[in-house]
């Protein structure tokens, strides 16, 4: 696997006024709070963006904005829980999925680094299907399901699409997102960087992206932030993950890992595409990616706020011709955006 570098993106300058004013809350490593997430603004890109290559039917559709350019629900389909939609995967019983993945995690379980999602996408063999389930860019400062990008997300997302695109222009994707605005002008501004035009974007909602099934009792992580991290949940959420505590807040790691990925995350990936982006939160991206790669990637919160999942980072599931799975973690952002990601 290729190491991770700086990709410089000819023709996709950032001006530096724009870079310095982005900083959210007037921190650049900023972390999201507790509730997962959301985001509404106008999701035109500025400057021409060229007409990307055709895609397929289940992906092509007019992009329905309203007079505040909001963007409309019209233009996203949803995939209703726990079922194979489109075709896709078909789960078998619970145990049975946990007992075909522990296979596939112990397969992924050296896999700690986070990879570049360009260089992983390059590597990939022709006959390997790959669904990279990622944080959202930056938000703005709310934290509900209207809650917009902030500018800088809006650039990462760019960014993110325009390094896909040096080294796969053609290839059509899938884009799916929880019901949050955020994660849906995530998806929407990679498919704009990547060279489509955003007149035709659609999407795929898959509302288990948006919370993933992990939390058992709010109550309980809320009363476990206060007390022992002054109500910073995200340190609960570390110490759950890597060393079993709060459980009475949580559901089993594994179980929830599995369901999601079983009944939820490969369904809804259309057998058709090799390549497919779904974008969702940190505290659903983070367990899981935990979980996938059984603990090796370093997201211990609870030691510092700058080792959580960042912006744009997240878990390639990397799908071979006989179904066979393995994890990787993967960061989507480059260059100055690197350091905007909570892992600078």
């Amino acid at each position: 696997m290729k190491k991770s570098f700086q990709r410089i993106i000819p023709g996709f300058a950032i001006a530096a006024a724009i870079f310095f004013s982005a900083c959210d809350n007037g921190n650049s490593n900023s972390l999201s709070p507790i509730t997962p997430e959301s985001s509404a603004d106008n999701p035109s890109l500025s400057s021409t963006v060229p007409t990307s290559s055709t895609v397929p039917a289940s992906q092509v559709g007019p992009e329905v904005s309203s007079s505040s350019g909001a963007i409309q629900p019209t233009s996203s389909v949803t995939i209703p829980g726990s079922s194979a939609s489109n075709d896709g995967y078909q789960a078998g019983t619970l145990e049975e999925e946990i007992a075909k993945d522990a296979a596939f995690v112990e397969a992924s379980s050296a896999n700690g680094e986070l990879i570049p999602v360009v260089d992983l996408l390059a590597s990939l063999k022709p006959t390997d299907r790959v669904i990279f389930v990622l944080r959202h860019a930056r938000r703005g400062s709310g934290t509900g399901r209207e809650t917009q990008l902030h500018d800088t997300g809006k650039d990462q997302s760019a960014s993110l699409g325009a390094a896909i695109a040096t080294v796969n222009m053609m290839e059509p994707i899938f884009y799916a997102h929880s019901d949050f605005v955020r994660t849906r002008q995530t998806a929407l501004f990679i498919y704009g960087g990547r060279g489509g035009d955003t007149t035709q974007f659609v999407s795929t909602i898959v509302p288990k992206l948006a919370g993933g099934g992990y939390v058992k009792n709010d109550s309980l992580l809320a009363l476990h932030a206060e007390e022992d991290f002054g109500t910073n949940q995200l340190k609960v959420f570390a110490s759950w993950m890597y060393k079993g505590e709060y459980t009475d807040a949580f559901n089993d790691l594994t179980e929830a890992s599995v369901a999601l990925l079983t009944q939820h995350i490969l369904p809804a990936f259309p057998p058709e595409y090799r390549i497919g982006i779904m974008i969702s939160h940190d505290m659903v991206v983070a367990p899981l990616t935990a979980y996938c790669t059984k603990l090796a990637v370093d997201f211990k919160a609870y030691e510092s706020l700058k080792k959580w999942c960042g912006f744009a980072q997240g878990l390639a599931i990397v799908i071979a011709e006989d179904g066979s799975r393995v994890y990787y973690p993967v960061n989507g952002l480059y260059g100055e955006y690197a350091y905007l990601d909570g892992n600078s």
